[in-house]
């Protein structure tokens, strides 16, 4: 089993959307909550960098262990990411088109059968390396869609900062598989 061509595709490019979406927002629409229960654009940008250095080590694993196991990501359970999280935006989407060219390349690389490989998930069970890629997608994506819609939000609700809070505050059970 190969990584589907579209999938690679969508691997190497999904992510530059970012600064189109952020693209002429004032800093207080990146860098402060709109909602005290949902993170900034700054802190999904955070989240977006830091995961793909677990997707890697995920990749890692996968492609030189037997079936291994991984737990739900937990931000907030993550050392690593308070300091991702204290990065400006601008070098956090600098460090994720970076460490996307190495994923991609990386992944380009693999033989079929290490893109059949198992990892198994605390949640969605047994999954193909191919599968693992198509999860990270699709829960990126889902990163990006929060991104869209707090941009709009903040245009929506104008700049009353009696609507608006400041980060870092993490949400208490934020995780990868999130809505």
């Amino acid at each position: 089993m190969e990584i589907p061509v579209q999938t690679l595709n969508r691997f190497a490019t999904q992510h530059k959307i970012i600064k189109y979406y952020i693209d002429g927002l004032p800093p207080e629409a990146i860098y402060k909550r709109l909602n005290p229960d949902k993170w900034s654009i700054h802190e999904i940008i955070a989240y977006m960098c830091r995961y793909q250095y677990v997707f890697l080590n995920r990749i890692k694993a996968i492609t030189t262990e037997f079936n291994p196991f991984f737990e739900m990501y937990k931000p907030d359970e993550d050392a690593e990411f308070s300091f991702t999280a204290a990065r400006t935006t601008g070098s956090l989407l600098h460090e994720i088109y970076r460490v996307r060219q190495d994923l991609t390349d990386q992944l380009e690389r693999l033989s079929e059968n290490h893109a059949s490989r198992i990892g198994t998930h605390a949640i969605l069970g047994q999954m193909s390396l191919s599968q693992w890629v198509e999860f990270f997608l699709l829960h990126e994506s889902n990163q990006l869609f929060k991104i869209f819609k707090t941009a709009g939000s903040f245009w929506s609700f104008g700049i009353n900062q009696d609507n608006i809070i400041s980060m870092p505050r993490l949400q208490t059970q934020m995780d990868e598989l999130a809505g």
